[in-house]
């Protein structure tokens, strides 16, 4: 198993998904390879933070 230095974590919940936090994890994982910081930091699509309004989160 892999140890990273740090997650970020998208939801993947409804409301986010249809607001675009696939999107969002996309471009952040594209970032993290431009950068070569896809070894050290893991991108997480997770369960419903509760902040639907304020989505994607």
């Amino acid at each position: 198993m892999q140890i990273y230095r740090g997650h970020v974590l998208v939801c993947a919940g409804t409301g986010c998904v249809s607001s675009g936090s696939r999107k969002v994890k996309a471009e952040m994982e594209k970032q993290l390879e431009a950068f070569k910081l896809e070894q050290e930091i893991k991108v997480v699509e997770t369960g419903c933070h509760g902040f639907c309004e304020m989505g994607p989160i």
